[in-house]
């Protein structure tokens, strides 16, 4: 028997354990190591021979905006119909704001995705004596200012998943979400790398500067960002009653599909 408080559920009505929550559980650990290894990754391969003149050149930052978003776009498709591919608890938190998972499910899979961050982020520091893709405030953002930056691109991103699970919007979300989130969180990059090293993912950021020993005094702004944005994007759609559909694996969304033909 599942519960619910003022309509945000707290506990699926399958209880707290089912092998659907197990093979989710599995899928977001399996997708956030490969979310680091492939974008920290990219960021030692763009910063592998620094000009002394620009370290961080638009062309390596364009590189690791790539790297994130073709490589996040790949993992959420392949994960799709399994947990959806959310890979960040600002994802996951804001589709339990949005009515679309549980508290307990959400906390779950937000700590299965921190445990995939930090066996790629090992794994990487063991290949390369370190690992690449720690966060960290650019020259003259405070922790404060690197907040509100890490607030906007989190909501950027979390707006974009809403939308995309958004079946007014007359659109198939197992095709669309793939493209649409690689693409946001491609253009997130481009604007925070310079500026906070672009964490826009709780998960990311405590993976990489766990392992890496660079949790500083500014850290706050890469987790209370995020998790501001996960509550604040479902409010700024207006109302969470026009999510009508939630964050379905594809198998899920084409058997609704061929319903709604039939």
């Amino acid at each position: 028997m599942g519960v619910a408080i003022f309509g945000f559920k707290i506990i699926d009505d399958d209880g707290c354990f089912s092998m659907g929550l197990v093979r989710e559980i599995l899928a977001e650990i399996l997708g956030t190591f490969f979310l680091i290894v492939l974008g920290c990754g990219g960021v030692h391969a763009a910063t592998l021979e620094k000009a002394a003149d620009d370290p961080l050149g638009s062309a390596r930052i364009l590189e690791i905006g790539f790297a994130f978003g073709l490589g996040i776009g790949g993992i959420v498709h392949l994960f799709s119909d399994i947990s959806g591919g959310q890979l960040n608890p600002a994802v996951s938190f804001g589709l339990f704001f949005a009515r679309k998972l549980s508290l307990y499910r959400a906390a779950i899979l937000s700590v299965a995705q921190i445990i995939g961050g930090l066996i790629g982020a090992a794994l990487l520091k063991i290949m390369f004596k370190g690992p690449p893709g720690t966060v960290s405030m650019g020259d003259g953002v405070s922790g404060g200012v690197g907040l509100i930056l890490e607030f906007l691109g989190t909501l950027f991103l979390v707006l974009t998943v809403l939308s995309t699970i958004n079946d007014k919007r007359g659109h198939a979300a197992g095709y669309l979400q793939p493209f649409s989130i690689g693409v946001a969180i491609f253009v997130a990059h481009m604007f925070l790398v310079p500026l906070t090293g672009c964490g826009i993912n709780p998960a990311r950021s405590l993976a990489t500067n766990i392992i890496g020993g660079k949790i500083t005094g500014d850290f706050y702004a890469y987790i209370l960002g995020p998790l501001l944005a996960s509550a604040v994007g479902v409010w700024s759609t207006s109302s969470s009653s026009t999510l009508t559909t939630r964050l379905l694996p594809t198998k899920e969304l084409r058997m609704q599909e061929e319903q709604i033909k039939k």
